[in-house]
């Protein structure tokens, strides 16, 4: 059974397997202690993850300035060696039979390596020290944008684990729900009903490694360490609901709902390979849209989608547009709850199911 806990802790169990081990979790103390040590056993890998620092922006100039400065020819050197050149050299059609004889560099200059640095090795190095980075420094910046599309995959996946247990907690094994109307209709809600189901170990999740958080001053009212309780939500003042609505839901998009029945419901979960939870978060529009001065979709290249069935794809942006259910819009193009049970909408914290829905 220690395989069906780890199963269970990483939402890789169907439905029905979910269901049994969660049954046997809550009639076995011993499987609960077994589980929470696979969770702190697990743990440190996560914590432990860094993202490569990339290289700073001044490399190239910082190499270069260090390099040692460029001799100036000698006066009794080079330029004078091609004066005196000037002054007794002959044209080659002038018919003169007289030898030429031509002007020595300076002996400094001639055996540069014997006494320090010359004209001809310095230009040498800065060619190789402006080619070397030109190489290594797209190589460093690719790798440090794969490091972070891959450590954001890591938080949808973990995020599925979370929406899984849920479910299997649900009567009617649904998501978490996104009201029709009020103060808990906004797609970030789903983050506080993990976070009050005890199923959000790590607030930071929230948070995708290639954008720059929100510093406190963007959210004075909201303290953006911690997620807000439902209480919290239904006790706030107009300000302060407005930024909770903003922030709950991190840098993630989730899943509006659909419609079923003539009524907006949360989505029941199938296991479905082409329906959309979460994503990476776009604002207000799909391609080329900015948050904190960076191009959303990993600096332009593509969105992170976590898929119903566990699995997490990355879609170039141009690829969207060809895909039959495109995740961030309905099969009307709007961002807006699906209009079918099958049509997912994602959509960042602060987006309501329709677009004219009283939030408060």
């Amino acid at each position: 059974m220690h395989e069906d806990l780890i199963g269970y802790l990483l939402g890789a169990l169907e439905p029905h397997e979910m269901r049994r081990v969660a049954q046997w979790l809550e009639d076995d103390p011993k499987a609960r202690l077994e589980l929470e040590s696979l969770e702190r056993s697990l743990r440190p890998l996560e914590e432990a993850y860094e993202p490569p620092e990339s290289p700073p922006p001044d490399l190239i100039a910082r190499t270069l300035a260090a390099l040692p400065p460029m001799p100036s020819p000698d006066a009794n050197g080079l330029a004078s060696s091609m004066s005196e050149a000037q002054k007794t050299a002959d044209p080659v059609d002038s018919g003169s039979s007289e030898i030429v004889e031509l002007p020595k560099l300076d002996p400094s200059l001639e055996n540069a390596g014997g006494r320090g640095y010359g004209w001809t090795d310095w230009l040498g190095a800065a060619a190789a020290a402006v080619v070397m980075l030109t190489v290594i420094i797209p190589a460093l910046a690719a790798g440090r944008l794969e490091a972070r599309k891959t450590a954001c995959q890591d938080h949808l996946r973990q995020f599925g684990t979370a929406i899984t247990q849920y479910v299997s907690h649900s009567p009617q094994e649904r998501m978490p729900a996104v009201a029709e109307k009020g103060r808990e209709a906004f797609a970030g809600v789903f983050m506080i009903r993990l976070n009050e189901a005890g199923l959000l170990t790590d607030t930071d999740l929230r948070w995708c490694p290639s954008l720059d958080q929100p510093q406190s001053k963007d959210a004075a009212l909201t303290d953006l360490a911690t997620v807000p309780s439902l209480d919290d939500l239904h006790d706030a003042p107009v300000d302060r609901l407005k930024q909770i609505q903003q922030y709950a839901g991190g840098q993630y998009a989730y899943n509006l709902g659909v419609i079923e029945e003539d009524r907006l419901k949360s989505p029941r979960f199938e296991a479905r390979s082409s329906f959309a939870i979460m994503s990476d978060a776009p604002l207000p529009g799909i391609t080329g849209t900015t948050q904190h001065g960076k191009v959303v979709g990993h600096h332009g290249t593509g969105i992170n989608v976590l898929y119903e069935d566990g699995r997490v794809r990355f879609i170039p942006l141009a690829a969207l547009e060809t895909m039959p259910d495109h995740p961030l819009l309905n099969h009307r193009g709007e961002v807006e709850a699906g209009v079918s049970v099958d049509d997912a909408t994602l959509a960042p914290s602060w987006r309501p199911p329709f677009v004219n829905v009283r939030q408060r």
